[in-house]
């Protein structure tokens, strides 16, 4: 199936058709406008960091160290087919979304927030990129006929979080078309979550593989590729590891004023010139 074909135009007829396929599919729901419902959501930790820093790509202040630092980016490069719809689901400001604009026919980024959207539009404006569209949209309810991508993926996004987000992904993918995810591992910031007793996906349960392979099952998707990536990083003060609390949900309801005793006692136990922590990845590869 994968094999590479000619180069087809992303139109403005295939926008509207878009556009019309959201109404027909989910009549009353504002799902492909600039306000959704998101009750159904745990999305506070993003809606608030929309609002404020606008724009979704972070990569932190930290020096590599140990380990391989996978790129996600190289990683879709493999997927490359100009005759394929792609989706983004949960694009963020649409920075990964826009550096594929030439390796697929059409793509298409969706993701809750509105201002996280309107951030994506600005910085495509220095693209080329026409065969790419932004949208407001909810992953558990997409506003495409079904069969309509030939691969849905995700960057560290909602796809695996749970079953409704794999199922209707399920749906929009054609016959043979694949979910691709680069997601958290259960060992990411592991120091961080020992020390405030809390953290995202801690304490774990089930490796992220794990539960990956049963949501799978679940929805009748193949996995076919799974590697999972550790390595370290070096954060020259306990302010950068503040950044990166404050730009990733790795700590639930991290507040710099009530967790400074936490903060404190990282910067004293942890800080060996440099505060060094763990990071961990996971990409996985399913085919319908």
């Amino acid at each position: 199936m994968f094999q590479l074909a000619p180069f087809g135009l992303f139109n403005r007829g295939v926008l509207s058709e878009i556009e019309d396929l959201s109404k027909k599919i989910y009549k009353g729901k504002k799902l492909f406008s600039n306000e959704i419902n998101m009750k159904d959501h745990d999305d506070s930790f993003y809606k608030k960091s929309s609002k404020k820093f606008k724009k979704y790509e972070f990569h932190g202040q930290g020096k590599l160290v140990t380990g391989e630092k996978p790129n996600f980016f190289e990683y879709l490069k493999k997927f490359a087919n100009k005759n394929f719809r792609i989706l983004d689901l949960g694009c963020g400001s649409g920075e990964l979304t826009l550096k594929l604009f030439s390796f697929f026919k059409e793509i298409v980024g969706i993701d809750p927030f509105e201002d996280y959207i309107k951030s994506a539009e600005k910085i495509k404006k220095s693209f080329e990129a026409k065969n790419v569209i932004f949208k407001v949209a909810d992953g558990k309810y997409l506003p495409f006929e079904d069969g309509y991508f030939d691969i849905v993926f995700s960057s560290r996004g909602p796809l695996s979080a749970n079953i409704d987000f794999i199922r209707e992904s399920f749906r929009v993918l054609k016959k043979g078309g694949l979910m691709i995810e680069e997601t958290i591992g259960e060992k990411d910031k592991i120091e961080l979550k020992k020390n405030f007793g809390r953290g995202q996906n801690y304490p774990y349960q089930e490796t992220k593989l794990e539960s990956v392979k049963k949501l799978l099952t679940q929805s009748g998707m193949k996995l076919v590729e799974s590697k999972y990536f550790e390595f370290y990083q070096v954060y020259s003060s306990i302010n950068d590891v503040v950044e990166i609390l404050e730009r990733a949900p790795i700590i639930p309801n991290f507040d710099i004023t009530k967790d400074k005793s936490h903060l404190e006692e990282i910067d004293k136990k942890l800080n060996h010139k440099g505060i060094k922590l763990s990071s961990h990845r996971l990409f996985w590869v399913a085919e319908k």
